[in-house]
């Protein structure tokens, strides 16, 4: 998908209405997507958050090639009323980004964190403002989290940025390791104009 615009399509309305119509557009279409939601995407203001925890209003953002966007939104635009849904115009996608940071006391487990945050990384992803630090105190023993001396460390922290889809699977292996604390990810969109 190197090359392919990628686009957030707001659809307002329930949840559970939006999800089913996007579900079964895709199954239809034989295309590929997901929800923000779905991926940990971080709230975009205090205001959408509220209005979610009410219930009113509820906004979903979807994220796929501009194509298949712009395809559900036609659908949505003919067929959603009955559902009470709603898209909004589409915005194209910039790029995306997550913070990151891991702890590990034994090679092996640093190991893993490198595998998913550093090794083979999709096309259009980098490490930015990664910092990476190893301890090694040999007369130290304990490999035990609340030791208060390891005989190895490994600290790393930093930020995966770029492509959409290669972030989110990039974001995906992370959160797939119990040893990295993975931020919220972060979507940047071109802004409509007003």
């Amino acid at each position: 998908m190197a090359g392919t615009t990628w686009q957030e399509l707001v659809i307002a309305g329930s949840k559970d209405a939006a999800r089913a119509f996007v579900e079964g557009f895709l199954a239809g279409a034989q295309a590929g997507g997901f929800f923000g939601a779905d991926v940990g995407l971080e709230p975009a203001s205090l205001g959408e958050r509220l209005r979610e925890l009410l219930g009113e209003g509820s906004h979903h953002a979807f994220f796929a090639p501009a194509e298949v966007v712009a395809s559900l939104a036609d659908a949505i635009d003919v067929h959603g009323e009955a559902l009470g849904l709603r898209a909004e115009h589409p915005r194209d996608v910039r790029g995306a980004h997550f913070a990151f940071r891991a702890e590990a006391f034994a090679r092996d487990a640093a190991a893993r964190i490198r595998d998913a945050l550093f090794v083979a990384l999709p096309a259009g992803v980098r490490v930015e403002d990664v910092s990476e630090a190893e301890e090694t105190h040999p007369d130290a023993r304990a490999a035990d989290v609340y030791a208060p001396v390891h005989a190895y460390a490994y600290r790393t922290s930093g930020r995966i940025a770029g492509a959409l889809p290669g972030v989110v699977d990039v974001r995906g292996r992370a959160t797939g390791c119990d040893l990295i604390h993975v931020g919220a990810l972060h979507v940047d969109v071109d802004r409509p104009p007003h």
